[in-house]
């Protein structure tokens, strides 16, 4: 316990309070000990007596192990077991100051065996983690989540080959560790894709919000309603229309909550679903409802859905929501990421309502029932998988087009294998035990749905599927054992039709003088209000950039000796609290970071570049909003 006074470890432990843990004395069954090597000054561990590396020289062979690997200041680097301790500083000293280094070891009571000599010097660094046994891999992962990815461009794994070769769980934690870090970087790649054109939309549908129709409420009006009651969330997988009988039988007994894509093959057999979901920013929704009569289902729609979709009269209404993901940060505090252009949505709902997502529509559906509290789930057509070698159920959008293609020497199965043979497959676990092709987007999604499953112990879950992938988590049931399932439930009799967001009709509610549900929105003329404030602030950005211009004269650089770096102005430092436009920049952003050795001139220049251009992009989106609220009258 001496460790725990001594002024070093006392600092160490103020900054990263959950090492104080590693010295309660834990009970184990291995005997962990740190042997000098036969080379004077270094040292092995040894497990029951038997060496983890080296016990002539482990630093040679530490030395050998790190040049084989190639470490950017970028990398995330994680070392796999701590069998050769020299390994340690060996890493360090090789990482730039500030990069990230987490050590991954298999016994909490190892720990204070290293700690002296080789864990003490090392975590005073910052970015230097330590994650040793069982209790501690939770906090890892937490960690891994609420890395900021933006910084960092790869993850390098370092296998200590004797841990790594003798412990099954460190191949089992580089598994996840991958999972996690590519689900992060696919969504980082998401967000530079898209997310200037969520901004646009959030804001767009935002300052429509108050315009009929259809009739817009947020999501937070059905929050817990449903508690007690049965749904089936119905997506477009290809063993979706074998099954559709069995939903057609219990239809009573269920909310039907169908994801875009399935919407048209709900309604080719005859059901009309309770709810229909989308999602994407794109217009390519549309086609997902184009010629069908919709006046009757709700559409659920996060606010960066297609304008071009939500401001259509084929609804009567349309149920808003907005993307957020919560996770704990290094230091243990919970935080809220919202969707960009979701924090906006405060400007015009009080209360619009969070959605959880793992990226896809079906993720988002499921958040969503969870969210309205319904406590028993099917899933139908979720087969997260290319199921008989086909991508969509026919009836969909996407099967229709594909139809137009068909000739005689290009049949439908020859443009799904096209297709498929395009993108990044693998073999799965199936549902009925053995084992099914799906690709490296549809197992990000099982695998965020496999973790949902345990974090929602009040909803039991079922996955009506035989041919799909199999979803750990959420037991696999046959049409018959499904439909004994439901055998003693009762018809629920629609009573979700009585609420104003399937009658079309709030409280007070006059069509005729267009005035919107006075539950609708707290924050009266809230949509007119955010038109205002977003105009006003980019007529304020104008005017810095100019005066920052001119106060640098980046016009003619070379009689600038010392510029100011724009992201020390003021300007800069009022962005952050405005994160829809921080956000805009994002990718200019993560590209002056990784390029630091761009001078000062250089830097500003692009930063100022890159403002003008999204202030261009959102002035063209916006303007012709103008005449929504007109001067007079």
């Amino acid at each position: 316990m001496s460790q725990m006074i001594d002024p070093i470890s006392s600092e160490i432990f103020e900054r990263k309070p959950y090492l104080r843990n590693y010295f309660k004395n834990f009970l184990s069954k291995n005997r962990w000990e740190l042997a000098p090597a036969k080379k004077n000054g270094e040292y092995y561990v040894s497990l029951d007596g038997n060496p983890l590396s080296s016990s002539f020289s482990p630093l040679t062979q530490a030395k050998r192990l790190v040049d084989s690997y190639s470490l950017r200041p970028t990398d995330v680097v994680i070392l796999l077991g701590l069998g050769n301790p020299h390994l340690i500083p060996l890493i360090s000293e090789a990482l730039a100051p500030g990069q990230i280094l987490i050590l991954i070891g298999e016994d909490e009571s190892l720990t204070p065996v290293l700690w002296d000599l080789f864990l003490k010097p090392i975590l005073q660094v910052p970015g230097r983690h330590l994650f040793s046994g069982e209790m501690f891999y939770p906090l890892f992962f937490n960690y891994l989540e609420s890395l900021p990815i933006e910084r960092v461009s790869g993850l390098k794994v370092i296998r200590n080959p004797t841990d790594t070769n003798r412990n099954p769980i460190y191949k089992e934690l580089e598994e996840k560790t991958q999972n996690v870090f590519s689900a992060k970087m696919s969504d980082l790649l998401t967000k530079f894709e898209f997310e200037r054109l969520w901004i646009k939309n959030s804001i767009f549908n935002l300052v429509k919000a108050e315009t009929l129709p259809p009739v817009k409420f947020p999501i937070s009006m059905l929050r817990d309603k449903f508690q007690g009651l049965n749904a089936v969330l119905v997506s477009a997988g290809p063993s979706l229309r074998k099954n559709l009988p069995w939903l057609q039988e219990v239809r009573d007994k269920l909310f039907v909550f169908s994801c875009d894509t399935s919407l048209k093959v709900l309604l080719k057999a005859g059901i009309q679903p309770d709810g229909v979901v989308t999602l994407d920013a794109q217009t390519n929704s549309f086609f997902h409802f184009m010629g069908e009569s919709l006046t009757l289902i709700p559409l659920f729609a996060d606010l960066v859905s297609s304008p071009t979709l939500l401001r259509e009269p084929m609804f009567q209404t349309v149920v808003h929501s907005v993307t957020a993901k919560y996770q704990v940060d290094a230091e243990g505090s919970l935080v809220r990421e919202v969707t960009a252009g979701g924090e906006l949505a405060e400007q015009v709902f009080q209360d619009v309502g969070d959605i959880q997502s793992g990226g896809s529509v079906a993720t988002t559906a499921f958040d969503m029932l969870r969210y309205m509290g319904f406590g028993t789930v099917y899933f139908l057509g979720q087969d997260l998988a290319y199921s008989g070698r086909e991508i969509h159920s026919t009836g969909t959008h996407h099967n229709e087009k594909w139809l137009t293609l068909v000739n005689r020497k290009n049949s439908l199965e020859r443009i799904n294998e096209v297709i498929i043979r395009k993108r990044e497959t693998r073999f799965v676990p199936s549902t009925n035990a053995g084992s099914v092709l799906t690709d490296y987007v549809l197992d990000l999604y099982r695998h965020w749905f496999e973790e949902s499953a345990t974090s929602v112990k009040e909803m039991t879950l079922w996955n009506v599927n035989e041919d799909g992938a199999e979803i750990v988590g959420i037991p696999s049931l046959s049409i018959t054992a499904a439909k004994e399932k439901l055998a003693g439930i009762r018809n629920h009799n629609y009573p979700w039709r009585d609420l104003s967001i399937w009658s079309g009709n709030g409280p007070n509610q006059n069509k005729a003088s267009n005035q919107v549900p006075p539950q609708f929105s707290p924050h009266q003329n809230g949509s007119k209000n955010l038109f205002q404030k977003i105009q006003t602030d980019l007529r304020f950005i104008e005017s810095k950039l100019e005066e920052f211009d001119h106060a640098n004269n980046l016009q003619s650089e070379g009689e600038l000796k010392s510029p100011s770096s724009f992201q020390d102005s003021e300007i800069w430092l009022w962005m952050q609290s405005e994160s829809y436009l921080r956000r805009l920049i994002r990718k200019t952003e993560i590209y002056l970071l990784r390029h630091r050795d761009l001078d000062t001139i250089r830097k500003n220049q692009i930063m100022i570049q890159s403002i003008r251009k999204e202030i261009r992009y959102l002035k063209r989106s916006l303007y012709p909003m103008i005449d929504s609220f007109p001067e007079k009258g």
